[in-house]
């Protein structure tokens, strides 16, 4: 064998060193062919010629075997290997010399020799002659000029032996034999064309194929993916080094093994072995691995994508999508969980309480709970968010040790939260729950260095069998909250029926009241404020009543709150504003007006324009306007609101503090802004005789009140010993039922009296000039 060469062959270098390849194979048989039938021939030579003739035929066997062996020892050297296009040219053209050497003995052997055959070994030559040039036919396809002149060769040797000594009849056979070597020629061109053509195809192939196995092992080494394949038994087969290291596992201990192995039993491996087993294509497979080295990162996950091939077994590649999953489950999580708390979020919660409802049976029953922390706005506001984020992450806590493992406990919002309880025994466990929740929530909580007090106000609703819808049982729990609220704070509240009439009923007024707006089904009643040294009027508070067209006369305390949850009150306010001074601007020089502002209308930008406006046109002194403002103003927005209060201020404008005491009350309102007066609350008046801790309250009020410069005005004063002890107390002004209730102006002019102890109060309202 010659020795493999650096050089490279182009593609007809490489179609001659097939030929030569195939000839090499093939040659010896026709050699081995034509020695046999020179054989034959000279054994058919007849006897009686002369002894030149069979010396010369003799020399031709010698001559016709010697060229038959070259040819034999031409092809077995021949090295198919080589890539040497030096070599291969050598060899081509000795084999083809070779070759012509051989046809022109036969030439020389048929037109000769041929002319003493007598008719049957004539016959015996022709059938030689087909032999032969069927099997160069055959044997020399690859080489078609070795075919060729051999087939020349036979023919032209024939056709002279009949020419010369030939008989007249057997000149037809010549052109026979030109015919059918004229046929044979053909089908050596055709056939070399053919074998030409398939070389090339299958050169494209072959290199279509390196290009890919190239492709391959450089995607391999540079890819994040990799190749894998299993046998008809679905055992791993072939496993490359990259396969071995993503599965974090030696290649040899892997391979036999069956791919589904390698997965964590799911799902996602009942689909790969149902797909290996069935032997169907598949795309884009997630599957999480069965072994993880690590278990606290979490799991690992490929994707596997396959098609079968004929061979039996299933091809495919694999790509490691850990991080994609882990960066798709950090999403979902998001999604569904709140972020502050790490409890279920709002869509998290409603998809699981669609999903029990829809899923409950007859039997089955759970229950809602829907809670907000009380009053924590005003935490929020006054403490900073941060430390109302620490206080809404310790109320979850506390939330979700209450109730057991499988209740989902959910942060809806803000500070909303939200509880379903699907294992219960009756109503009553239910309910324990919430009281627990109620209980743990009013214990005082510690907030970067502080003490916070707070409480909570849970809704609980149920519902048992089928057929639930996930919004109406939502809103019975939010409106039993709504009864926790009314109820005190601090509690929880069970639905019952009644109310959601209630709602309807307050969704009715809500609509009417939208109506009263703007058809002015309003009036103004004024309740008098006295000076309880000297018992003359100080002035009025406006106060607003609804001439509903059906239910009569509405009082504020059923339509203020929907005014103020709806965001009318601040219309309302305006007319209110607009009126009261008006009707003011009426009265005699002295009389002040104090007119009542919402936190949500003091936060209007129309407020300053509507009050000068009104001061503008109705001339009015603006100290006679007393507007009350509540704690609730300064715990919202305080800065943005003291700054308007001094504007206010400013424009001449008196400014009270109304039912002080009764929120969270702090002596850094009365720091932070200069009040002229101050109300106590009725509360604390209401129970004044037989309460000390009311009496002590409000000599603190007064004594404070008196030492910054400040009036007070005391509520809901309905008897004469409330009305002497505030007089004692050093109280400036009082209001309330026995001294008068609140009248419409024009009220006066019917000439009603003012019964009992109420009778010297007369003159000072009979001096209104609206009156007269």
């Amino acid at each position: 064998m010659r020795t493999r060469q650096a050089a490279v062959l182009s593609r007809d270098e490489l179609l001659l060193a097939r030929r030569l390849a195939d000839y090499a194979r093939r040659a010896p048989v026709a050699v081995m062919l034509s020695a046999l039938s020179a054989m034959i021939v000279w054994n058919l030579a007849p006897r009686g010629a002369l002894a030149a003739w069979h010396m010369l035929s003799a020399a031709w066997l010698v001559i016709v075997g010697a060229v038959s062996g070259a040819r034999i020892w031409q092809a077995r050297r021949i090295d198919a290997l080589t890539i040497d296009f030096g070599y291969i040219s050598r060899q081509a053209q000795m084999a083809e010399w070779l070759a012509y050497g051989d046809a022109l003995c036969w030439a020389g052997c048929l037109s000769l020799i041929g002319s003493l055959l007598d008719y049957p070994a004539r016959v015996t030559v022709c059938i030689l002659l087909i032999g032969m040039l069927t099997t160069s036919a055959i044997t020399l396809r690859s080489m078609p000029r070795v075919g060729i002149s051999l087939t020349v060769a036979f023919v032209a040797g024939g056709v002279m032996a009949t020419a010369l000594s030939g008989p007249v009849s057997d000149f037809v056979n010549i052109p026979i034999m030109t015919l059918y070597a004229a046929v044979v020629l053909y089908c050596f061109r055709a056939d070399a064309a053919v074998y030409e053509a398939r070389f090339h195809a299958e050169f494209e192939v072959h290199e279509s194929a390196e290009t890919i196995q190239l492709l391959l092992h450089d995607y391999e080494a540079q890819s994040a993916d990799w190749l894998w394949r299993v046998d008809h038994a679905g055992c791993l087969v072939g496993v490359c080094d990259r396969f071995g290291e993503a599965a974090a596992l030696p290649p040899p201990e892997i391979e036999g093994k069956e791919l589904v192995s390698l997965f964590r039993p799911g799902p996602a491996r009942e689909h790969l072995s149902h797909r290996l087993l069935r032997r169907e294509p598949f795309r884009d497979l997630t599957i999480e691995l069965a072994d993880t080295a690590d278990e606290s990162i979490g799991g690992r996950w490929w994707m596997l994508s396959a098609s079968p091939r004929e061979d039996g077994t299933i091809r495919g590649v694999a790509r490691d999508v850990t991080a994609a999953r882990r960066t798709e489950q950090r999403v979902a999580y998001m999604a569904h969980h709140d972020g502050l708390t790490g409890l279920a979020n709002r869509f998290l919660f409603g998809e699981t309480l669609a999903g029990q409802l829809a899923r409950q049976r007859r039997s089955d029953k759970c229950a809602l709970l829907y809670l907000d922390l009380d009053h924590f706005k005003t935490i929020n506001d006054t403490l900073g968010h941060s430390c109302g984020d620490l206080l809404l992450t310790e109320a979850a806590r506390r939330i979700t040790s209450k109730v057991k493992g499988h209740d989902l406990v959910s942060r809806l919002g803000g500070d909303e939260f939200a509880v379903l309880l699907t294992r219960f025994r009756d109503t009553e466990e239910a309910l324990a729950v919430a009281e627990r929740i109620v209980e743990a929530i009013c214990e005082p909580f510690r907030i970067e260095g502080q003490k916070l007090n707070i409480s909570t106000s849970v809704g609980v609703a149920f519902f048992s069998g089928t057929g639930g819808n996930s919004d109406d049982l939502l809103r019975q729990a939010d409106l039993a909250l709504y009864a926790a609220k009314a109820r005190g704070r601090g509690c929880f509240a069970r639905f019952e029926p009644w109310m959601e009439d209630r709602e309807r009923e307050r969704a009715a007024l809500e609509s009417d009241l939208r109506s009263a707006i703007r058809e002015g089904q309003f009036a103004l009643h004024f309740q008098p404020l006295v000076k309880i040294d000297s018992g003359e009027v100080a002035g009025f508070e406006a106060l607003v009543r609804w001439d509903h067209p059906t239910l009569g006369v509405v009082m504020p305390g059923e339509f203020i709150p929907i005014a103020e949850d709806t965001g009318l009150i601040v219309p309302l306010g305006e007319w209110i504003l607009r009126n009261a001074i008006m009707q003011a601007a009426t009265w005699r020089e002295g009389l002040r007006v104090a007119i009542n502002l919402s936190p949500i209308q003091l936060r209007s930008p129309r407020l300053m324009s509507q009050l000068v406006t009104a001061i503008a046109h109705t001339g009015i002194d603006p100290g006679r306007i007393e507007l009350e403002i509540t704690e609730n103003v300064l715990m919202q927005e305080s800065e943005a609101n003291v700054a308007l209060l001094h504007k206010l201020r400013e424009l001449g404008v008196r400014i009270s503090l109304d039912d002080f005491g009764t929120g969270y009350s702090s002596l850094n309102y009365l720091r932070s802004f200069p009040f002229d007066k101050i109300k106590i609350d009725k509360c604390f008046v209401a129970d004044l005789e037989q309460r000390e801790d009311c009496q002590a309250i409000i000599r603190a009020v007064t004594s404070l009140a008196g030492t910054l410069g400040m009036d007070t005005v005391a509520e809901g004063v309905e008897r004469k010993e409330q009305l002497d002890w505030l007089r004692q107390a050093g109280c400036t002004e009082v209001q309330g039922y026995y001294i008068s209730y609140p009248f419409n102006i024009e009220e006066l002019s019917d000439g009603r009296p003012l019964d009992g102890e109420r009778e010297h109060w007369r003159s000072a309202i009979r001096h209104l000039p609206s009156a007269a």
